[in-house]
């Protein structure tokens, strides 16, 4: 949540009363509740003013606010590019992002979205396990001589690589909507 908006609420004013109250208009409010973006010059002494706060406090609200979200982003960046490691550890792609997760879900976007990366993993180590236990048995008398249980594992290890680049991608421009799958392992 803005900062500006919990401090306006708290004081019981709408973003009009505020912006009435400061001399500021009513887009300056809007756009500093919705980038959450430090205030200056003259918009941060008019804010601590109404506020009664020392103007350096309240911009060290909002510094820490913004230290907090680049921080709750690398950690999310971190389980993402932690699934990688599954090139090179067999289920590591469930257990490092897993172990990460759990110890950083004290934040809510941080558990919400790490939730959700742990949970298309699991779903994809499922359903890979399952292909190569089918593939076997359906596939050698159709198609013999051709290693289709490696071109497998190979298109899936590329389909995961792609879908972590493309999750890395929405993380950077901080849309976190992506793999809201319908089922939910965990």
């Amino acid at each position: 949540m803005s900062i500006l908006k919990s401090i306006r609420e708290q004081k019981g004013y709408t973003q009009n009363d505020l912006a009435a109250k400061t001399g500021l208009s009513l887009r300056t409010i809007q756009r500093l509740e919705n980038t959450n973006k430090v205030p200056k010059g003259f918009t941060l002494s008019a804010l601590a003013e109404e506020f009664n706060m020392d103007p350096s406090a309240l911009q060290a609200k909002f510094i820490n606010t913004k230290r907090s979200r680049d921080s709750e982003i690398t950690t999310i960046r971190i389980i993402n590019l932690s699934v990688l490691s599954f090139l090179g550890i067999p289920f590591g792609n469930l257990i490092l992002p897993l172990i990460l997760w759990r110890s950083n879900r004290d934040s809510q976007l941080v558990d919400d979205v790490g939730r959700r990366i742990v949970n298309f993993q699991i779903l994809f180590t499922l359903i890979l396990s399952l292909l190569l236990i089918l593939l076997p048995f359906t596939v050698a008398k159709l198609f013999p001589g051709i290693p289709l249980i490696l071109i497998s594992v190979l298109l899936a290890y590329l389909f995961n690589i792609v879908v972590i680049i493309r999750t890395a991608i929405k993380i950077q421009h901080q849309d976190f909507d992506f793999l809201n799958l319908p089922l939910r392992l965990i």
